[in-house]
């Protein structure tokens, strides 16, 4: 995955300071460009009158002005805070009724290698129908939330999976985080008493996922009561400076549905987490 365009959906009332942050120096680091987007919710508006009528279209273009105005100038300035002068920035504001819609159809527009978010609307943790969680579940994009301060350049990557089909497609979109040869690539699998996999079985699995690469891996597995909090434990426990899974998206009916476990670690965990489709 070569990171060219960065996408960073900005949530002006409460901007995460480490995500603006982690993008300005992944794109310094990349050479990448940055897409800096806002998409203000529409004010409702409602008249009381039949005479209110004719004031009505006059007032809310001026209204709808000043949102955006104050939005654009608001995003240049996050631009000129966060991001060297020499780095390419664009900003652009929109007002919408759904903003997660707007961001997808932007992301359709500039198409990004890479979208940017936090962690949630003023949340430690995701809520369903955060404008983040919808994006994770919409979008074929690869998306990275950081949510606290980290280091860009990853010396140790956790990649959880199963191991199985896609795995070996969703890790080589991966690999452009991989640094150097001084990163140290851990391969997690987590056992689980509902799901019971013999020692021997998953081993051979990885070695097969191994095969592909021409990384010097390290291969972790681990017994857990929750893949999900298993995973961020075990990533904690080594200092990791990302976690990278794979997302499973389902079609049609079952659009909003998604692979639970990668959600579930977001949820819960402080370090970024990069999401590929699988």
């Amino acid at each position: 995955m070569a990171v060219k365009k960065i996408l960073v959906p900005a949530d002006l009332p409460g901007n995460n300071e480490a995500t603006l942050t982690y993008a300005s120096e992944l794109a310094a680091s990349a050479g990448a460009g940055v897409y800096l987007f806002h998409a203000a919710p529409l004010p409702e508006f409602y008249v009381s009158e039949l005479d209110d009528y004719a004031k009505f279209e006059k007032e809310f273009k001026a209204v709808i002005k000043r949102i955006h105005s104050a939005a654009l100038t608001k995003l240049q300035e996050i631009g000129k805070q966060y991001f060297g002068a020499s780095q390419k920035v664009i900003c652009r504001a929109v007002l919408a009724k759904n903003v997660y819609n707007e961001i997808l159809d932007y992301a359709e527009t500039v198409k990004p290698d890479l979208i940017i978010m936090g962690g949630g609307e003023g949340s430690s943790r995701i809520r369903i129908g955060a404008n983040t969680e919808r994006i994770l579940r919409l979008t074929k994009i690869p998306v990275l939330v950081v949510r606290n301060k980290a280091r860009v350049k990853a010396r140790k990557i956790v990649f959880a999976s199963d191991f199985r089909k896609n795995s070996v497609e969703v890790f080589g979109r991966i690999a452009g985080f991989i640094e150097d040869g001084r990163t140290q690539v851990r391969l997690l699998y987590i056992n689980t008493k509902s799901e019971f996999e013999e020692y021997d079985a998953v081993k051979e699995r990885i070695e097969k996922f191994k095969k592909n690469f021409q990384y010097d891996f390290s291969v972790v597995i681990r017994a857990g009561k929750s893949v999900e909090s298993s995973i961020v434990k075990y990533a904690e426990s080594i200092d990791a400076d990302l976690i990278a899974m794979g997302i499973k998206r389902k079609k049609r009916l079952p659009l909003y549905f998604t692979d639970r476990i990668t959600e579930g670690v977001i949820n819960i965990s402080g370090i970024p987490v990069l999401a590929v489709n699988s």
